[in-house]
Formats: structure tokens, C-alpha cells, sequence
């Protein structure tokens, strides 16, 4: 394939990008090089090389800063939170499909409604324990940034607030001083 001078290059290459490099510089459409001269060292060959590896790596290094701001990003907006809820049960009811034949006891069958009914309800209990755990973790960092910002916010508005009346009171004694240094001039 290409000379083996060039193995420093090749090797940093995923090797369909070295098989497809080699295609291309057969099969270009403008300009192919000779199999002789792709196989044998050329300077020509190399920064054709060179120009692939350092595409390659500038792609693998966008990918990574990508990446790296996804994973900023993401606390901020959507916490992750390891708290599985319990597993999953599926719950049967007993539709009589299997039973017509049998006569339950009146009291034994209303045990077992009220029993299913009973272990139904603690389950939703748990889960919804859990939901309300999972919610605390999640977003309480979230609405915390939120609560803080906005008394920023707040404290910005009051500190403005106060710098407008300021300038307002020394507008007020501008304007006295003005009239009076107006009426000053007409006496």
C-alpha cells in the first residue's frame, strides 16, 4: 500500500481511512497518482498523508469538546439523579375466567379483594415515595440556582432603585441652584 516510511502517519489513521485515502489518490478523478508512485515515497504522498491525519484529528477533537460541553451543560438544566424506583410489579386481577367452576366463600373472596387492594396501595405509597425523592434530588440544586438568581436580581433592582433616587435628589438641588442663580441674574 504506501511506503513504509509513512507508517507513523498510517498508523495514528483508522484503517478504512487509510484504505480510502489510497483510493482516492488512485481513482482521483482530476489527477490519479500511479500505483508506483503511491507505493513509493513522494513528498506528495506524504502531506496528502499528513492533510488526512490532521483532518481525522480535528474532527476526533471537535467530537471531544462536544462532548465535554454536553456534559457542562447538562447538570444545569437536568440534574441526573441515581435513584431507581422500585421494580416494577404487574398486578393481576382475577377477572373469574379460571374460577367460574369454583364457589369461593363470600368472606374468603373479600379477603383476597381487600388483600390485592391493600398491597396495591402500598405499592403506589412506595412509588410515589419514591417519585417524590427522585423530584427532591433532581431539581432541587435547579430551583435553588433559580431562588438565588432571582434574589440577585432583587438586590440589583433595589441597589438601582436607590441610585435613581440619588440622582433625582441631586437633580432637585441642581435645579434649585440653577433658579436661584437665574433669579440672581435678573436682580
Amino acid at each position: 500500500m504506501f511506503h513504509s516510511d509513512y507508517k507513523h502517519i498510517t498508523d495514528r489513521l483508522p484503517d478504512s481511512l487509510v484504505k480510502r485515502a489510497y483510493q482516492g489518490l488512485l481513482n482521483h478523478s482530476k489527477n490519479p497518482v500511479p500505483l508506483e508512485i503511491i507505493s513509493g515515497k513522494s513528498g506528495r504522498i506524504e502531506s496528502y498523508l499528513r492533510h488526512k491525519l490532521e483532518v481525522y484529528e480535528n474532527s476526533l477533537n471537535r467530537k471531544r469538546k462536544n462532548m465535554a460541553q454536553t456534559k457542562l451543560l447538562r447538570p444545569r438544566s437536568w440534574p441526573e439523579c441515581n435513584v431507581f424506583p422500585a421494580l416494577p410489579a404487574i398486578y393481576v386481577t382475577d377477572n373469574g375466567s379460571q374460577t367460574d367452576n369454583i364457589t369461593w366463600p363470600k368472606a374468603l373472596k373479600h379477603d383476597h379483594e381487600e388483600e390485592n387492594n391493600r398491597r396495591v396501595m402500598n405499592e403506589l405509597k412506595v412509588l410515589s415515595q419514591h417519585l417524590i425523592d427522585y423530584n427532591r434530588r433532581t431539581f432541587e440544586k435547579f430551583m435553588h440556582d433559580i431562588e438565588k438568581e432571582y434574589r440577585e436580581r432583587v438586590n440589583a433592582n433595589k441597589k438601582m432603585s436607590y441610585e435613581i433616587e440619588d440622582l433625582k435628589m441631586q437633580l432637585l438641588e441642581a435645579e434649585k441652584e440653577l433658579a436661584s442663580m437665574k433669579s440672581d441674574s435678573i436682580h
